[in-house]
């Protein structure tokens, strides 16, 4: 019977860490305004952190430079550090392709969602997932309504 709850133990512990979230940092961004991309600067990290258990292209973001410039300050939040994540959710998968490198884009559209005790702020966006042999490669997201901004990101997996 000690055998049983260690095999048990053991394989709850397993199914946990398989569980987990890949959680990714970009190494490099660019924008893309009026037609040209460039380089893009950010104080900190920008994280994305991806749940397997939850729908494909649902996503959480974090970094409050990046998040505040996506939404042009929109939010209006009585606390500002509530740019400091947001929540990609309810996703809808628009598009999926296949590169000739074998690189799966993967483009949802869904409501980002800032959300911090009383502040709530919510868009539409465009998100494509760039992965490859289940890493995830990179990110590029846009506001739906606002083709002015587009996002470009290279990502690694955090270490």
């Amino acid at each position: 019977m000690k055998n049983f709850y260690a095999l048990f133990i053991l394989l709850f512990v397993a199914a946990g860490s398989y569980a987990q979230n890949k959680t990714v940092v970009v190494d490099k961004a660019w924008v893309n305004e009026s037609e040209e991309w460039s380089d893009f600067t950010y104080s900190g990290k920008i994280v994305f952190s991806i749940n397997p258990n939850d729908p494909p292209g649902t996503l959480s973001i974090g970094n409050y430079d990046f998040l505040y410039d996506f939404v042009e300050g929109k939010g209006k939040f009585a606390n500002k550090t509530t740019y400091s994540s947001a929540q990609f959710l309810n996703p809808r998968k628009v598009s999926v392709t296949t590169d000739k490198q074998g690189v799966l884009n993967s483009t949802y559209e869904g409501t980002l969602i800032f959300q911090s005790d009383r502040d709530y702020y919510s868009v539409i966006a465009v998100v494509t997932i760039l992965e490859k042999n289940d890493s995830v490669l990179g990110v590029k997201m846009r506001l739906k309504e606002s083709n002015r901004k587009e996002y470009a990101f290279s990502t690694k997996p955090t270490s």
